[in-house]
C-alpha cells in the first residue's frame, strides 16, 4: 500500500493498522461470507466511510492558527480511520505530524490515478523481465 501510493516508509505502522481494520470489516468464507462484526453483533456493518489509503486531503486552517499571507488550506494524507464516526487520522508531511481531523475534503481521484499508473508501470516491468518463448 505504501509503494502503491508512493508514500514514505515510516508510515508502515499506519498501513498495517488500516490493512487489519479493512480485513476485519471484510466478509470471511469461514463465517459464511459475513464480517466478524456482523457475526458478533448481528448488525450489518456500514463501510460507507472507507477511503483510499494515501489519498490527498485538504484541511481548512482555523482562523486562530492562520497568519496573514499564509495558505488557508493544509495538504495532508489519509492514513487511518478512527473509532469515532466522521473522524479520520491524517498525516501532514510539512509538519511531519499525524492528527485526527473532522473537517476536510478528500481527493481520492488523484490517489486512484497514482495507483493505476503504478500498476501499469509494474506490468510493463514484468513484460520486460519475463523470458521470451518461441512459438512454433
Amino acid at each position: 500500500m505504501l509503494h502503491d501510493q508512493c508514500l514514505l516508509l515510516h508510515l508502515w505502522d499506519e498501513a498495517c493498522n488500516i490493512m487489519v481494520y479493512v480485513q476485519n470489516c471484510s466478509p470471511h468464507q469461514i463465517l459464511e461470507m459475513k464480517t466478524p462484526e456482523e457475526v458478533y453483533s448481528g448488525k450489518r456493518l456500514d463501510v460507507g466511510h472507507f477511503r483510499i489509503f494515501g489519498s490527498l486531503v485538504y484541511c481548512h486552517v482555523t482562523k486562530d492558527a492562520w497568519k496573514k499571507l499564509e495558505p488557508t488550506l493544509k495538504l495532508g494524507i489519509f492514513v487511518w480511520y478512527t473509532y469515532t464516526p466522521h473522524n479520520y487520522r491524517l498525516y501532514f508531511p510539512t509538519s511531519k505530524m499525524t492528527v485526527i481531523r473532522r473537517a476536510f475534503r478528500f481527493d481520492e481521484e488523484k490517489g486512484m490515478r497514482i495507483s493505476l499508473e503504478r500498476e501499469i508501470e509494474l506490468h510493463a516491468e514484468e513484460e520486460i523481465l519475463a523470458p521470451k518463448t518461441k512459438e512454433h
